[in-house]
């Protein structure tokens, strides 16, 4: 079966027999994982990544004084995140919210393989570059756009992520989060976020069914989103895969 990683790496170049073998080798002890599991720890000594295979997770900052922001969702086939490698302690740690399945995948793993596949290493520049791109527009939707307009652009990035690795049918897809995780990444009020909400629904632009979430009006949904403004760019630039085709 094919892991997320791969499915989320195929879509912007072919990968040989050879490289599929290679990205299924990395982070090859699996754990399991329960919700509110820290996965990676806040101030730890680095030199490992998470690598989700299954479920969800959450990367977080916890202040002195208890209070935490969530800093992104993590998803299946998310490496969280290559530039700890970099770094002397984890400034964020990143904590289970549904059951699932993970790596901790070390600095020389993906170095040896970078090492072996230039090609690898341009892939794994660009899920960095992406990753990068994700947190500043989540900063320009947590600073600039309304209430209403950072839930409906936070679901819409969660829905662009998830189709990537084959997790939407029919702009239907699994939202774990409850309605404080949502506050939290969003920094808006569980009231607000409950309001926000049912004002989608009311308005025809979002049907919620448990934790089954469905996007009725796609393109109405991305304008109020302001996905035109706050752009990430799933598509690597023609003449880079051009020349990722020739090694």
């Amino acid at each position: 079966m094919e892991s997320p990683l791969i499915r989320k790496l195929r879509q912007f170049i072919p990968l040989t027999p050879g490289e599929k073998a290679a990205l299924g080798r990395i982070g090859g002890h699996v754990q399991p994982a329960r919700p509110n599991d820290v996965l990676l720890d806040q101030g730890r000594g680095t030199g490992v990544a998470v690598l989700l295979h299954s479920g969800w997770a959450i990367r977080h900052r916890t202040l002195r004084d208890g209070r935490r922001q969530i800093i992104d969702f993590v998803l299946p086939g998310d490496l969280c995140d290559p530039s700890c490698y970099f770094q002397r302690q984890a400034d964020c740690a990143v904590s289970a919210i549904t059951d699932g399945t993970y790596s901790l995948v070390r600095a020389s793993e993906i170095l040896d393989l970078i090492a072996a596949s230039p090609r690898l290493g341009a892939f794994f520049w660009w899920l960095d570059a992406q990753e990068g791109q994700y947190l500043r527009a989540h900063l320009v939707a947590v600073g600039r756009l309304t209430a209403y307009e950072r839930i409906a652009y936070l679901v819409w990035e969660l829905w662009t992520r998830l189709r990537a690795v084959g997790l939407v049918e029919q702009n239907t897809f699994l939202l774990p989060a409850n309605q404080a995780l949502i506050a939290d990444a969003t920094g808006l009020s569980h009231v607000h976020v409950s309001r926000t909400l049912s004002r989608m629904a009311r308005e025809k632009l979002l049907r919620r069914l448990d934790r089954r979430y469905q996007i009725l009006d796609p393109a109405r949904f991305r304008q109020i989103a302001q996905v035109e403004d706050i752009t990430v760019s799933r598509r690597l630039p023609e003449a880079v895969a051009a020349r990722l085709k020739r090694y």
